[in-house]
């Protein structure tokens, strides 16, 4: 399917917020038991690429799981009404794959711990609740910025997820979609996908692939026993991108909503 096709999706909601993307390296058998048939995993979609400064004929290790911390300001429907769950801090869990009988190629979404009760169990089906805090303190002085963000999840099934990193702020770069173009899929159900158009502002804080690192300190804690084969202790991560502003609307056929009513 292509972002032509994607175009005749009728707008279903549209969102403001802030996030960070961690891309990490995990086993990849453990990523293949989440995907549903015939789904493999794939390479990054094209959007990713671009923004790590990448391209695919020259791949070095990419990662294969992104976690996006999402700090949600707003969130309407297509005609411009304030949803229920209008506001609300999460993370998501996202593997990049693709349908080798479709040719479709994108990210497949299995997770989401979200602090918002109305969020659950949300578009993709896949939101448990949990208790979020998230914490952003900016430094800046002269042309410099230093930024200090940090996110606490507590899943009600156990575990903690905790994030907290502080870095020199680098280049911003605007990146604007003029279509649908990066959908995602629903792996509780892959009749489910929303596909994204973006207004975005990127910053790229670490990219092990091109060697930037723009990170002071971080730590990182994941002991949520539903992904104890993913991070296991193997696990790298290889890739932070910020968007400390996003605005994105949704096009989906609807079936998310239909499968909730």
């Amino acid at each position: 399917m292509t972002s032509n096709l994607y175009s005749s999706y009728p707008l279903v909601d549209t969102t403001v917020g802030t996030r960070l993307l961690l891309g990490f390296i995990v086993p990849a058998a453990a990523l293949q038991q989440r995907l549903p048939q015939p789904w493999q995993l794939s390479s990054l979609p094209a959007s990713f690429l671009s923004a790590l400064g990448l391209n695919a004929q020259r791949l070095p290790e990419l990662p294969n799981l992104m976690l996006v911390f999402n700090d949600l300001l707003l969130n309407q429907d297509g005609q411009g009404r304030v949803q229920a769950d209008a506001s609300a801090r999460y993370v998501g869990f996202n593997i990049p794959a693709a349908n080798p009988e479709t040719g479709e190629q994108g990210m497949m979404h299995f997770r989401i711990f979200t602090g918002n009760p109305c969020s659950v169990p949300g578009r993709f089906r896949d939101a448990l609740p949990a208790r979020v805090r998230h914490e952003q303190r900016i430094i800046g002085e002269g042309t410099s910025s230093t930024v200090m963000e940090a996110f606490e999840l507590h899943p009600e099934i156990g575990g903690i997820i905790d994030l907290q990193v502080t870095y020199e702020r680098g280049p911003l770069v605007r990146l604007i979609a003029d279509r649908p173009s990066f959908p995602a899929w629903a792996a509780l159900d892959a009749r489910i996908l929303r596909v994204y158009q973006e207004d975005t502002l990127l910053e790229v804080i670490r990219n092990d692939a091109t060697g930037i690192n723009r990170v002071q300190t971080m730590m990182f804690q994941m002991t949520v026993p539903e992904f104890a084969d993913l991070f296991d202790g193997s696990e790298r991560l290889v890739s932070i991108l910020g968007n400390p502003h996003y605005a994105r609307k949704v096009f989906s056929s609807g079936i998310e909503y239909a499968a909730h009513e």
